[in-house]
């Protein structure tokens, strides 16, 4: 029976493993190398440790588990993101106009979409089918997040007096919907989704834009 051939470690993994690994340089190489991994949920421990030169036994002894690894992936993850949305704009002053108030949404959506764009494969594990777990717990909890930065843009709509009604549950479903829609059709390569990154951050803006300034429906209160 062949023996199964270990990956070769790359000649970053190999210069760090021949200098020794100080405390904590390990856990913080095995976290870099599932970051520009393509594809991070399918990875394991043993798979990373071949990786950087180790054994399995020493990343264990960072990581209990590969749900281990990923959560505090996810968790890096988040932070990224949220640094994405700080940039956008500044959640704690109001919009001064309805100009604003529209450029607020454009510059979340463009964030959200830029994030997805630069970070594909760790965006897919944060959002993923499977990712329930990590969102639930690797979500920022201390500081603002995803979902305030989006209420705050749809709410700074209404206060500026671009929507006609202060948004609702289902308002901030569809504006997340139509934003995370774009990302998941760009990162599969969908022709329609592929417009520059500001031309389409304006267009899925603009239509949930839109949406909120249609009168209301039968489904409506």
């Amino acid at each position: 029976m062949p023996h199964a051939v270990t990956p070769a470690p790359s000649a970053p993994a190999r210069a760090l493993a021949a200098r020794g690994f100080h405390h904590g340089n390990l856990r913080q190489a095995l976290l870099d190398a599932a970051l520009a991994a393509a594809d991070i949920e399918g990875l394991s421990l043993r798979q990373l440790a071949a990786g950087v030169g180790v054994t399995p036994a020493a990343a264990y002894r960072h990581f209990a588990s590969r749900e281990d690894l990923l959560l505090e992936v996810a968790r890096i993850g988040f932070d990224r993101l949220h640094a994405f949305f700080a940039a956008a704009f500044d959640i704690e002053s109001p919009p001064h106009d309805a100009a604003e108030a529209q450029v607020r949404l454009q510059a979340l959506a463009r964030a959200y979409l830029g994030f997805a764009d630069a970070e594909p494969a760790l965006w897919r594990l944060m959002f993923g089918a499977q990712a329930a777990e990590y969102r639930s717990t690797a979500a920022p909890r201390a500081r603002r997040h995803g979902q305030d930065y989006l209420l705050a843009a749809l709410a700074g709509l209404h206060r500026a007096g671009v929507a006609p009604a202060p948004p609702d549950e289902r308002d901030a479903l569809f504006a997340w919907s139509a934003i995370h829609g774009a990302a998941a059709l760009r990162g599969g390569r969908v022709p329609g989704a592929m417009l520059p990154l500001d031309e389409l951050a304006c267009e899925v803006a603009w239509r949930v834009v839109r949406s909120m300034r249609l009168p209301a429906g039968p489904h409506r209160d």
